[in-house]
């Protein structure tokens, strides 16, 4: 298996020939993840909602003794922290009773962690170096406000809530690092966002339709996953739509980019039995 670090790759995915796709793949920055996951038909996130994003390639498929031409694991975000404090909260005290008025579980973001660990964490979740520095450095009985907001079924950002931030330092160095969740109703899900895995499959000459789909499901079973992704010559309209209507998203190569179909509304896989 070989795992490949984000680096610099020029060309958009869907302009690159057929033959490189698995190469381009396993050089692959950020932009051409990100237009994996947001410019295929349909769409399996917002770019608004996509965090961190990694690619493996040639990965092997559990007890099927065949390997997968890539797998795609991205960080789907749930909430983000705020610049400001949202307008709906500077109203009046009753308007921000309102929008804090339930309180979750204490929450630990991290355990008797390293100092680069504990500021990793933090930066992970939005912060600047000086929230960073004012929360590491909080009094035992000390708290860091911040307002952060969660996303709506469109992707906007339109349920803000409080998250309060304690730190407990100690003499070997460590930190522990824990949050709770001040919020109108609806308790935020994570800290920043959730990890899913997206098998990649490329279509190669004469592989027909049935091939094609048995061997995307055989890799949904395997690692668990709700969505596949296609990289195919450009197909005729009703194999493209037999993909995209058993939940499976097309990207075409050796065109220019598609237009995406929204992550919001994806057509409704038909049911179908996974292989054993």
């Amino acid at each position: 298996m070989a795992h490949a670090n984000l680096r610099q790759f020029s060309q958009p995915l869907s302009s690159i020939d057929p033959d490189q796709i698995q190469l381009a793949l396993a050089i692959a920055d950020t932009a051409i993840l990100r237009s994996l996951l947001t410019e295929s038909r349909p769409a399996i996130s917002l770019p608004q909602q996509l965090g961190q994003m990694q690619v493996t390639v040639g990965v092997p498929l559990a007890d099927q003794g065949t390997m997968l031409d890539a797998v795609v694991d991205y960080e789907a975000l749930g909430c983000a922290l705020l610049d400001a404090i949202p307008p709906e909260a500077q109203t009046s005290a009753k308007a921000y009773q309102e929008l804090t008025r339930c309180q979750s579980e204490l929450q630990t973001l991290g355990w008797r962690v390293a100092i680069a660990e504990a500021i990793a964490l933090l930066s992970h979740g939005g912060f600047q170096e000086q929230d960073i520095e004012r929360i590491l450095q909080l009094p035992s009985e000390g708290w860091h406000r911040s307002w952060w907001s969660t996303f709506d079924r469109q992707g906007n950002l339109g349920h803000p809530f409080q998250r309060w931030f304690r730190c407990r330092r100690y003499g070997d160095g460590t930190y522990i690092l824990q949050y709770r969740d001040h919020y109108a109703q609806v308790a935020p899900a994570c800290f920043r966002g959730t990890w899913h895995q997206v098998p990649v499959v490329i279509a190669s000459a004469g592989q027909g339709f049935g091939q094609l789909l048995m061997t995307l499901r055989r890799a949904q079973a395997s690692l668990k996953s709700d969505h596949a992704i296609l990289l195919s010559a450009p197909l005729h309209d009703l194999e493209q739509e037999g993909f995209m209507r058993q939940g499976i998203s097309v990207y075409a190569l050796g065109a220019t980019a598609p237009t995406p179909l929204t992550a919001t509304a994806p057509l409704t896989p038909s049911p179908a039995p996974v292989p054993s």
